[in-house]
C-alpha cells in the first residue's frame, strides 16, 4: 500500500487546543471523521443539527457536512481524531452528524487505535477497521428534516440573531409553548434554550472582540449583558479566558 494511498484516504491525529478554539468547516468536511473526546467539551453545529460533546464521548462527522465547532476546556483540550474517505462499500453509507451512543468497551478500542507518531501501516488500518465495523451499527442514518428539527433550526436560527431575547420571544416566533421549546432543546440541542442563548451571546462577544476595537463595556451592552464584569464573567466560565485573553491570544 503506497505511501501516496495512505496520506490521500487517511488522516489519524491527536489534536490538542489550549481553552477555548472555534473552528469554521463551513466549506464542509474533507473526509469522515471518528473523534474520542479526551479532555474538555465541545459544541459542533450544522445546519440540521448541533451536538454536545463530553468527555469519553466517541462522535461521527459526515465527509462534506457544512459545520462550525466550538471547544472548551479549562486547562486544555485533547481529542483523537481518526480521518477517512468512503471507500469501497462505504461510499454506499450515509450517516448523520452525532454522538455515538455506545459502550464502553468499544469507546475503549476506539481510544487505542494508533495515531500521529505511529507509522500508518497495515496493521494500524486493520485495527481502525476493526473498530469501525462495530461501530457501524451504532450510527444513526441521515433523515429527512422533520417539521421537529424545523422548528428547532428555527429558534437557533433566532436566538443567533436576537442574543438579549427572552425564551417566551423565541417560544412566540416558533409558535410554541415554552415548556414544548425545553423539551425540544434538551432533547435536540443538548441544553435549555437559556444557556444556548448564553453561548450565542459569548460567540458574538467573542466575534466583536476579535474584529472591532471596541471596549469591553460597549460591546456588553450590544450582545445583551447586564454589565462588563457581567460579560467578564460568563466568558471566563463558558471558554475559561477573559475578553483581555481573548484579544491578546486572537487565534480561534
Amino acid at each position: 500500500m503506497s505511501d501516496l494511498f495512505l496520506t490521500d484516504n487517511f488522516n489519524f491525529r491527536r489534536l490538542t487546543f489550549e481553552k477555548y478554539r472555534h473552528t469554521d468547516c463551513r466549506r464542509g468536511a474533507p473526509m469522515n471523521y471518528i473523534a474520542y473526546m479526551i479532555k474538555g467539551s465541545a459544541e459542533i453545529v450544522s445546519e440540521h443539527n448541533t451536538i454536545i460533546i463530553k468527555e469519553g464521548d466517541v462522535f461521527f462527522i459526515p465527509i462534506n457536512l457544512s459545520y462550525q465547532s466550538y471547544w472548551y476546556g479549562n486547562e486544555e483540550i485533547e481529542f483523537l481524531s481518526y480521518g477517512f474517505l468512503n471507500i469501497e462499500a462505504r461510499e454506499t453509507l450515509n450517516f448523520d452528524l452525532q454522538v455515538i451512543d455506545c459502550n464502553t468497551e468499544l469507546k475503549n478500542q476506539v481510544l487505542k487505535i494508533p495515531t500521529e507518531g505511529s507509522d500508518l501501516s497495515c496493521e494500524t488500518l486493520g485495527i481502525f477497521y476493526s473498530v469501525l465495523s462495530k461501530i457501524i451499527p451504532y450510527l444513526r442514518q441521515d433523515q429527512p428534516i422533520s417539521k421537529t428539527y424545523e422548528t428547532v433550526i428555527r429558534a437557533k436560527k433566532y436566538i443567533s440573531s436576537h442574543t438579549d431575547c427572552s425564551v417566551s420571544e423565541v417560544a412566540k416566533n416558533c409558535f410554541i409553548s415554552e415548556p414544548y421549546l425545553y423539551i425540544l432543546f434538551k432533547e435536540k440541542v443538548g441544553c435549555t434554550p437559556n444557556e444556548y442563548r448564553l453561548k450565542a451571546k459569548c460567540k458574538k462577544g467573542i466575534e466583536y472582540l476579535l474584529t472591532t476595537d471596541k471596549t469591553v463595556e460597549y460591546i456588553s451592552e450590544l450582545i445583551g449583558f447586564s454589565s462588563a464584569s457581567h460579560f467578564r464573567r460568563i466568558l471566563k466560565s463558558q471558554i475559561g479566558l477573559t475578553p483581555k485573553e481573548v484579544r491578546k491570544k486572537g487565534d480561534f
